[in-house]
């Protein structure tokens, strides 16, 4: 746990205190956790280069801060987590895992031909998502995806189809829906308990 350091990753829009990266965060704080939580750029107009851009900066900043014996946890949730994959897909000459663990959350499925309504026109630069399952074992050792099953913006088939690609495990709750606050995810006790490795996955619903 000494070597623990967190890199909480938000999707669209940021997050309002009500979510649970936003709990999770403030007690990671509070416990004396090593936690970053950067804002990427214009949360509501994304560019997916500007994203990508940050992630790197703020990785390198941790890499600046501390001994090559860390141990990186990421939680990335939505267009968050959609970066991620493109961070995976772009870094999969890394030498050594740049995280121990990842988990990859309701990652959104949008078609470009035809995006929700409710999403920027910029957010159909991010999809689809390279699924590049080397480049996900390149930046960590360990990464799982996991949704709900009424997501909005996902449906458990494209999701299935997203970690058959990644060779990663998939882990559905039931009723989570898109995993935020709208659907019960403010507090998340099991992402608290997870990231202080009290508990393990498959990963235990609100």
């Amino acid at each position: 746990m000494s070597n623990d350091i967190f890199l909480i990753l938000h999707g669209l829009g940021g997050n309002s205190p009500e979510h649970w990266q936003d709990h999770l965060y403030n007690r990671l704080i509070a416990e004396e956790c090593r936690a970053y939580y950067p804002e990427m750029p214009n949360p509501f107009e994304p560019q997916l280069d500007a994203w990508l851009e940050r992630l790197q900066a703020e990785l390198d900043t941790i890499a600046s801060d501390w001994d090559d014996e860390a141990q990186i946890t990421v939680l990335a949730h939505s267009l968050g987590a959609t970066a991620w994959m493109h961070f995976a897909a772009a870094n999969v000459r890394a030498p050594l895992p740049i995280a121990e663990r990842v988990l990859l959350i309701a990652p959104p499925h949008i078609d470009r031909a035809a995006p929700p309504s409710d999403v920027p026109a910029s957010v159909v630069g991010f999809f689809p998502p390279p699924l590049d399952p080397a480049g996900i074992k390149a930046v960590a050792s360990n990464t799982a995806l996991i949704v709900g099953d009424n997501d909005d913006y996902v449906t458990v088939e494209q999701a299935g189809e997203y970690a058959a690609n990644l060779g990663i495990p998939l882990y559905v709750l039931a009723g989570a829906g898109h995993i935020s606050p709208y659907y019960g995810y403010g507090e998340w006790p099991w992402a608290m308990d997870w990231c202080l490795r009290l508990s393990d996955l498959p990963p235990q619903p609100r």
